[in-house]
C-alpha cells in the first residue's frame, strides 16, 4: 500500500472473491467501472480541493478523501480530522459516499456497537479504504446529503457546489474508481475489486472477504426522497 497518495493502493489480503454481477448475464460491477471512461483527470486527495462528486438525482455524494486513524477528512461537515493527537497517524486514501435515501444496514454488516449502546448504527454511508470496505456507522442524525439534498433539506454553500457526474462517466483518483450506475453508484479499487455499490433501496459489498449478493437481496430502505436536481 502507498501512503504517501502516489495514487497505487493495491493491498494483498486473500484470494479475491469472484466480483457482484448486477443481474445476470451482465457483467460485474467491477468490469462495468473499468469499461466507463473518466470524466477527466483529478487531482490527488492532498491538492486544495478534493475530488468529489453527486449524482444528477443528488441522491449521492462521494469524496475522494483521506483518513487518519479513523477520522474521516470529510469537507462536509465538522471532523477531527486536524487534531494534533492524529498528525503523526498514517495518512490512508478512502472514498466516502453518503445518501439522502438509503437502506438500512444489514445485521451482518454492523460492525460498531455505537460506544457499548448498540444503537446508532445506521445507513446511509459506504467507505472504501486499500484493505476493506464497509456501509453505514455510528451518529445521530441525518448524513450531511441528507440534510442537504433529501426532504426538506437545505444545501449549503460547500454542498451546492459539488460538480454533478453525470451517468456513464467515472471519476477517478488515489486509485479508486466511481461511477452512478442502476440508480446508484459504484466505486471499487479496481486493482484487487474490491468495493461497494449504494443506492436509494439496495446497497453491496463485494470483493475479498465479500460474497457476492443476489441482485434481488436488498435490506429495508429508509424512506426519503431526493431532491431533483
Amino acid at each position: 500500500m502507498c501512503l504517501a497518495l502516489s495514487g497505487c493502493i493495491t493491498v494483498p489480503t486473500e484470494e479475491p472473491a469472484p466480483a457482484s454481477t448486477p443481474a445476470a448475464g451482465q457483467p460485474s460491477y467491477v468490469d462495468r467501472l473499468k469499461a466507463t471512461p473518466v470524466d477527466k483527470p483529478t487531482d490527488g486527495a492532498a491538492s486544495g480541493t478534493l475530488p468529489q462528486f453527486v449524482t444528477d438525482s443528488r441522491n449521492i455524494a462521494c469524496v475522494f478523501t483521506t483518513s487518519r486513524a479513523g477520522n474521516l477528512n470529510q469537507p462536509w461537515e465538522p471532523n477531527n480530522y486536524g487534531d494534533a493527537a492524529n498528525a503523526k497517524a498514517p495518512t490512508i486514501p478512502v472514498v466516502n459516499c453518503e445518501l439522502a435515501s438509503y437502506p438500512d444496514p444489514s445485521a451482518k454488516d454492523v460492525t460498531d456497537d455505537c460506544a457499548g449502546t448498540s444503537i446508532g448504527y445506521l445507513g446511509g454511508t459506504a467507505l472504501l479504504s486499500p484493505d476493506k470496505v464497509g456501509y453505514g456507522g455510528c451518529r445521530a442524525g441525518a448524513t450531511a446529503v441528507e440534510a442537504s439534498f433529501g426532504t426538506d433539506g437545505t444545501a449549503s454553500e460547500v454542498m451546492s457546489q459539488i460538480p454533478v457526474l453525470e451517468q456513464g462517466r467515472a471519476m477517478e483518483a488515489e486509485g479508486y474508481r466511481c461511477a452512478p450506475m442502476d440508480d446508484g453508484v459504484a466505486c471499487a479499487n479496481l486493482a484487487t475489486g474490491l468495493g461497494f455499490f449504494a443506492a436509494a433501496e439496495k446497497y453491496e459489498l463485494f470483493g475479498p472477504g465479500h460474497k457476492a449478493a443476489s441482485p434481488a437481496s436488498a435490506a429495508t430502505p429508509k424512506v426519503t426522497t431526493a431532491k431533483a436536481g
